[in-house]
């Protein structure tokens, strides 16, 4: 038998079928690999601007530290937190000061939270600081 009609409808709706579900799965890697690569930027955004305020306490106390150097024992000291504006997204940053121990030492931690969502990061680190004698 000479068979020269080509596909049924049937092949041609099984292709159909097995074509899209392909598409449909590299459709969904894609979505999910752009929104991991969004948020992934979002969360360097927020390290590096704690790092980088933390940076700014260290280089400028006396801008973020009501008393530099503090005249007496610090049991807590903050600041209120303010928004920061980077690409056009709102973070919020907040700087917390604290004299833990005898040493001529503030502990500084610096919290960087993103506005629209829940991506957050701080960073700790010291700043020293020497005694002036009154």
């Amino acid at each position: 038998m000479n068979n020269d009609r080509g596909f049924t409808l049937v092949e041609v709706l099984a292709s159909l079928v097995i074509l899209s579900i392909v598409l449909t799965s590299f459709t969904v890697v894609f979505a999910n690999t752009n929104r991991l690569a969004v948020t992934n930027s979002e969360k360097l955004v927020v390290i590096n601007l704690a790092d980088s305020y933390l940076e700014r306490v260290k280089l400028t106390p006396n801008e973020f530290i009501d008393s530099y150097p503090p005249l007496k024992n610090i049991d807590s000291k903050q600041k209120p937190s303010f928004i920061h504006t980077i690409n056009e997204k709102n973070y919020d940053v907040l700087i917390k000061i604290k004299k833990e121990t005898s040493a001529p030492l503030l502990s500084v931690v610096v919290v960087v939270k993103a506005v629209d969502s829940n991506v957050s990061s701080s960073v700790e680190g010291f700043v020293p600081y020497v005694m002036s004698i009154k």
